[in-house]
Order: structure tokens, then C-alpha cells, then sequence
């Protein structure tokens, strides 16, 4: 298991509240699956709508994260 620092994760995400860090930080996810489901929350991933995968696993957890936050 990779382990991410809140740091790295606020690098990607911005600024994180306890909560959603640790929900996070429960997913397992990677720098990586962040970085997508950041881009994909964001709509500017080429994979958004495309129908080319289906999103899974870390990444979705963490996109299911990103979808709840408080804009």
C-alpha cells in the first residue's frame, strides 16, 4: 500500500478538511488515482464521457469523495 501524505494530497486537491483527508486516505488511492479523480471531477480528463473504461477501485472512491465536497 502506497501511502499518501496529506501534503501531496493537497498538492493535487488544494486545501483538505480532516474528514475528507482521512476519507481519502481510507481508499488506499495513490498520488495517481487523485490526480485522475481530480481531473475527472474537473471535467478535464479525456476519459470523462468518452465510454472508453469504466472508472474503478481507488479512483472512483476518491472521485465519489471529490463529488460530496462543498464547493
Amino acid at each position: 500500500m502506497n501511502h499518501v501524505t496529506r501534503k501531496a494530497a493537497e498538492d493535487i486537491l488544494g486545501a483538505l478538511d480532516d474528514n475528507v483527508f482521512a476519507a481519502i486516505e481510507a481508499t488506499g488511492a495513490g498520488l495517481a488515482d487523485i490526480a485522475e479523480a481530480k481531473s475527472l471531477a474537473d471535467g478535464t480528463s479525456d476519459v470523462a464521457g468518452q465510454g472508453e473504461r469504466a472508472i474503478t477501485g481507488p479512483t472512483k472512491e476518491v472521485l465519489t469523495i471529490l463529488s460530496t465536497r462543498p464547493a
